[in-house]
């Protein structure tokens, strides 16, 4: 029985247990009500992966979660084929997927599976010849193989070696096999699509005026199940395939039909010839050079379906690498220069791309809005939303003259661009550096801190219950509004909740404590007045410290800033930004 191994836990557990797989579809995380398999560790995601059984194959999925899943030490992306011996690590578990089925034969597509139907009678007569044959026997039929058809595998295997395009190469095939093999009068070429469907790729017909080119699904289906080269004389009365209706109506007489297998076994697809007349017969020896060259189309085909895997990752990384220099020329490209005050930023995304955004935008009278925010989710789909976030936060702040209309606004223009279930958590803050007052709003965003120097810990300058709800959940909502006075030294340091998240090799948060422990040290920096960008930079290396080379489980953005005394020296503005997904080292 199928059954994934537990080989390693953080937790304990009994290495080599066994985890059986009997059933379709296995959901695995840390909630015990809805998962099959649990694993009780706050570093793994509520439901973080799934094993489903489709046609008597495992697949494994990632569920969106935080930390990811892993295939083979690599990350798993989209429905991946389990094998067995492959290695799952999901966090600091690791498991093997052991399959005792591997050397049986595969369950096959519905499309390929029957009812009993074989009309093997007594004293039927079996006109059927099946044969597996390895590419370690080419060389004994082509010793006895006439020059012509020799002439045609070596045409077949250049033709393979000169294209990595499918279509180009299944054309290739199916015009030399008509070469080779005079008396066939249709060729099909037949793959298995991802969904398990027989999809006809190539259909060729010898004469003009021969329009039925549909295929027997009772001959591929039997070639397919076997994984065995089949042959008839005369499929019309052939009583191994049974009262097959398709095999008179589309009036099939010999008929050769070899299957395609990948690297792993499993089916591709079939090749099929067949004759219409009578007169026309194929033998053994055709059936095993189809063979031959269907074992060189399966290499083939396999390497051009790579192909276009590696061209699809190309081209998702080129668009992905646009994306990231989109998203950061929303950013800020300098921080701001305001006498008698200092700034320093920091933004690193988990992913190329990602959904954490801050601004500065300067308004009349030298005040300045700051903002913060960050987009629900990770990746491309967050990074276009920051997009339509950074337009209309400039949009609302600088056409509402108060900051409680500003943020209603916001909130309004978000609901009106459709969401659906994400939303934005965001600080926003009007600085006045004249009167040295500071107007803040908080939207479900993490509360922003001040710190002054000599101080055993940074306090929160609004209250939880000051806190509102994210943008783009409730229309009309009236957000709460404060202004405090900033003294020389007062920082104000505001993050999202990538820094609290990160995690480090043993699965523990940095958390509100590890940023408490930030502000209550005793070194230089924080000593009597200490300046923003000493205390940004020291904030994102203890993160990587502590991280210690684990990956990011989320975007990271930091905005400090704060009054300084001139005569200390001049501010040192500090702007830091990682540019692509990035390890905590």
């Amino acid at each position: 029985m199928p059954a994934l191994i537990l080989l390693k836990s953080p937790i304990g557990g009994t290495p080599g247990e066994s985890i059986p797989l009997a059933g379709d579809n296995f959901v695995i995380g840390r909630d015990a009500e809805v998962c099959q398999i649990v694993i009780p560790h706050h570093a793994v995601s509520r439901k973080h992966a799934q094993i489903v059984k489709q046609q008597g194959v495992f697949y494994l999925e990632d569920l969106k979660s935080r930390n990811k899943t892993f295939l083979n030490n690599k990350e798993l992306n989209g429905r991946s084929p389990l094998q067995t011996e492959d290695r799952i690590k999901i966090c600091d578990f690791l498991f093997r997927f052991q399959d005792d089925r591997s050397s049986m034969k595969q369950d096959l597509p519905d499309w390929m599976k029957k009812e009993s139907t074989e009309a093997n009678a007594p004293g039927a007569e079996m006109t059927t010849f099946e044969a597996s044959l390895s590419r370690g026997h080419a060389q004994n039929l082509l010793e006895n193989q006439p020059a012509e058809r020799i002439r045609a595998l070596l045409e077949i295997s250049t033709s393979l070696s000169r294209t990595l395009d499918l279509d180009t190469l299944l054309n290739q095939i199916a015009a030399t096999l008509f070469g080779a093999f005079k008396q066939a009068d249709r060729c099909f070429i037949i793959l298995v699509d991802e969904a398990g469907r027989a999809v006809p790729k190539v259909v060729k017909s010898r004469r003009a005026g021969m329009d039925d080119t549909r295929f027997s699904k009772t001959i591929v289906r039997k070639t397919v199940e076997s994984m065995e080269s089949f042959l008839s004389e005369d499929a019309s009365v052939d009583a191994s395939l049974g009262p097959a209706q398709s095999i008179a109506e589309f009036k099939i007489r010999s008929v050769m039909c070899v299957p395609l297998a990948g690297s792993d076994g499993r089916p591709l697809g079939a090749i099929q010839l067949d004759t219409q007349e009578r007169s026309k017969k194929f033998k053994e020896d055709d059936l095993k050079l189809l063979t031959i060259v269907a074992n060189l189309a399966a290499v083939a085909i396999e390497k051009a379906r790579l192909h276009l895997s590696d061209l699809a990752r190309e081209r998702e990384h080129q668009e992905i690498e646009l994306a990231k220099k989109v998203q950061l020329g929303f950013l800020p490209q300098t921080v701001p220069t305001i006498s008698g005050y200092e700034f320093f930023s920091h933004y690193s995304p988990a992913k190329t791309v990602g959904g954490d955004y801050y601004d500065f935008i300067a308004l009349p009278d030298g005040r300045l809005a700051i903002t913060v925010a960050d987009v629900a989710g990770k990746g491309v789909a967050a990074a276009l939303l920051t997009a339509k976030l950074s337009s209309e936060v400039r949009f609302c702040i600088l056409t509402q003259p108060h900051l409680a209309d500003a943020i209603a606004c916001l909130n309004e223009a978000l609901l009106r661009g459709g969401l659906d279930d994400r939303f934005v958590t965001m600080a926003m803050l009007i600085l006045d550096p004249k009167a040295h007052t500071l107007t803040i709003a908080n939207a479900g965003h993490m509360t922003p801190l001040l710190y002054h120097g000599g101080w055993s810990e940074a306090r929160d300058i609004v209250s939880n219950e000051m806190t509102g709800v994210p943008l783009g959940v409730i229309p009309g909502y009236e957000f709460e509004v404060r202004t405090v006075t900033i003294d020389m030294g007062d920082i104000v340091t505001i993050y999202t909740d990538g820094v609290t998240d990160a995690m480090n090799q043993a699965g523990d948060l940095f958390g509100n404590e590890g940023l408490q422990r930030i502000f209550a040290g005793d070194d230089s920096v924080l000593h009597d007045l200490p300046r923003p960008s000493k205390l940004g930079e020291r904030l994102i290396t203890a993160v990587r410290k502590f991280a210690g080379g684990r990956s990011q489980n989320d975007d990271i953005a930091v905005v400090c800033f704060g009054r300084i005394d001139l005569a200390n020296g001049p501010p040192t503005n500090a702007r830091m930004t990682d540019a692509g997904p990035s390890k905590m080292s």
